[in-house]
């Protein structure tokens, strides 16, 4: 019994590879952005415009033929159109009510399934504008 290799204890090491983990920055350390806002109006030196770059505008004018044929100029700059969303279903609030306790083979609850879509439809539009 003398004979066999006594059994060593090792520290268990991390795991590499994919199954690593991300440990976070130390405490102190304070990681400055890589990426910083510039304003929407650019100067160029005098270098870059010798070399013929030029600065285009983010805003684009609609020309007036296109305005008289009824186009109008959509985007974050303009106003969104406060114009509520109205729905016309043709079962009222009891009956879908009544319809979505049907039995799924019923043309009644389908039908107070669509209704119930066209509402949540209609909602999410008013929210978002």
């Amino acid at each position: 019994m003398d004979d066999l290799p006594k059994p060593t204890v090792t520290q268990p090491q991390p795991p590499v590879g994919s199954m690593a983990k991300e440990t976070a920055p130390p405490a102190g350390r304070v990681e400055s952005p890589l990426i910083t806002g510039v304003g929407s109006e650019v100067e160029l030196s005098p270098e870059v415009k010798k070399a013929g770059v030029t600065v285009k505008s983010d805003t684009i004018t609609v020309p007036a033929p296109v305005q008289q044929l009824g186009v109008t100029p959509v985007g974050p700059s303009m106003p969104a159109p406060s114009k509520a969303a109205t729905t016309n279903l043709p079962l009222s609030d009891d009956q879908i009510a009544k319809g979505l306790h049907q039995s799924i083979m019923s043309s009644w609850r389908w039908l107070a399934e669509w209704c119930k879509r066209q509402l949540l439809q209609a909602k999410k539009i008013f929210i978002s504008t």
